[in-house]
């Protein structure tokens, strides 16, 4: 950002509560132009009740937001869009049994005689769009049809679709296998230009350290500090994210299971994913499961108790 140009995005004072919680207190916020800035803290500090802000879902208690120097009053989520404020949830929003071109333009399709959809019209505009952003996707495909990278980049075509200027990501990599991690930040450098840019929400630091230029910490609800990525160790952000010094030793001697089990799973199946998965949980163990989403770690513990057959 040049000597006396305005930020591409500035908050100012934002707070927010509900019953019982202050959710945000007096919160910061600079997004500068062509800039990535990663936003972190742990859970419940704040950050998806900031960008639910931001996203105009939730209506702020104070404080003042501007874009480009122009104050803003948010009145709904299509007015931030209309605004140039997108964001891309991690749960994907998404209706499967509609195109790839149907979910993008869903509720802006072009219409014959005013009644009816023409989705010629449609797939051209949505193939218009991916050439612009290099995407490799079919316009008429069925999203149920597609893998959750690629249903991930209709989420960014569909964002990118109200001509963005702030584009806001909640932990975008969280079902990404690391090829997919690549393409995802080629498009996000792609889509960062003078005119706009990226607020990255994410607890990988390795991610942060890759593909942010700034990162803002959050906690409790209050703002705490920015820091410039290639000048900060992630001890430091962690450290600021948490209030305290994290050393080294902080994690627990491992405990080596003793006797029998208090719980033990053999060949647990259900009908639409799992296929004989079998463990032991032991008497003070913590067993963590681990995987893509999909791969059925949420699946296992509804069959567990009793929420799946």
């Amino acid at each position: 950002m040049t000597a006396g140009t305005a930020p591409l995005l500035r908050l100012e004072g934002v707070s927010k509560g509900f019953p019982g919680v202050q959710a945000l207190a007096d919160v910061q916020l600079e997004l500068h132009h062509g800039e990535v800035l990663a936003l972190v803290g742990e859970n419940g500090a704040g950050k998806s009740t900031l960008m639910k802000l931001l996203a105009g879902i939730y209506t702020p208690d104070a404080g003042t937001f501007r874009l480009n120097g122009a104050e803003l009053t948010i009145e709904g989520p299509r007015h931030a869009q209309e605004l140039g404020i997108s964001i891309i949830h991690q749960e994907f929003n998404l209706m499967p049994d509609l195109t790839v071109a149907q979910n993008i333009f869903i509720g802006r399709e072009h219409r014959q005689a005013g009644l009816f959809l023409d989705d010629r019209a449609l797939n051209r505009r949505a193939q218009e769009l991916f050439d612009r952003l290099g995407l490799a996707l079919d316009p008429a495909e069925r999203v149920e049809q597609l893998t959750v990278a690629r249903q991930q980049m209709v989420e960014i075509a569909k964002a990118l679709s109200f001509d963005a200027k702030v584009l806001i990501m909640d932990e975008p990599t969280a079902a990404l296998n690391d090829a997919e991690v690549d393409v995802l930040f080629e498009l996000i450098e792609r889509f960062r230009t003078p005119a706009t840019g990226v607020i990255y929400i994410s607890h990988r630091m390795e991610e942060l350290a890759r593909i942010s230029d700034r990162i803002s910490v959050l906690r409790d609800g209050r703002y705490v500090g920015t820091r410039v990525t290639a000048e900060t160790e992630p001890s430091e952000i962690i450290s600021l994210m948490v209030g305290r010094e994290i050393s080294g030793e902080q994690r627990p001697a491992p405990r080596h299971p003793e006797g029998e089990p208090v719980l033990s799973v053999r060949g647990l199946s259900t009908r639409h994913l799992l296929r004989d998965v079998s463990f032991d949980v032991h008497a003070g163990e913590i067993l963590g499961f681990a995987g893509l989403m999909g791969a059925g770690r949420t699946e296992v513990a509804r069959a567990i108790v009793g929420a799946d057959r």
